[in-house]
Order: C-alpha cells, then sequence, then structure tokens
C-alpha cells in the first residue's frame, strides 16, 4: 500500500510541475522545485534562494517564472 501512496505523490508531483499555477504558496513552490518548505525558509533567511513576495508578515507567495528563472541561473 504504501508503494501505492508514493506512487500517487509522485504523479501529483508530475502533475503540478507540468501545470503549475503562475502565483505558488511556499508548499507548491518546494513541490515544484522537489525540496523541502524548510529549504525555502532556509533559502529566504539567508538571501539566496529564488525570488519571492512578502504580501505581508506570514504571507509569502512566489511567481513560477522566478522559479524557472532561479533554477537556470543554477544549473
Amino acid at each position: 500500500m504504501a508503494d501505492l501512496s508514493q506512487q500517487i505523490a509522485d504523479l501529483r508531483s508530475l502533475v503540478l510541475r507540468q501545470q503549475a499555477p503562475e502565483v505558488m504558496t511556499p508548499p507548491e513552490a518546494a513541490e515544484f522545485l522537489s525540496v523541502t518548505v524548510e529549504s525555502l525558509f532556509r533559502w529566504r533567511k539567508d538571501a539566496k534562494g529564488p525570488k519571492y513576495s512578502r504580501i505581508n508578515d506570514r504571507v509569502i507567495r512566489y511567481l513560477r517564472d522566478d522559479l524557472v528563472d532561479w533554477i537556470r541561473e543554477n544549473r
């Protein structure tokens, strides 16, 4: 059963990457990049990750194009 759960999670991740929304929450951006939400948090804290927008103290969003640009810059 765990194997089926992993296959479903992998498929969901693949679909998200192919049909990613223009604006993403940190969990969506983390899944898009195949990293953890904690990694995104650390990168924001260390000012070395992809660009992001801080809407207010609690709301952070990532633009899909910024994530793709960051991937290209960090090959």
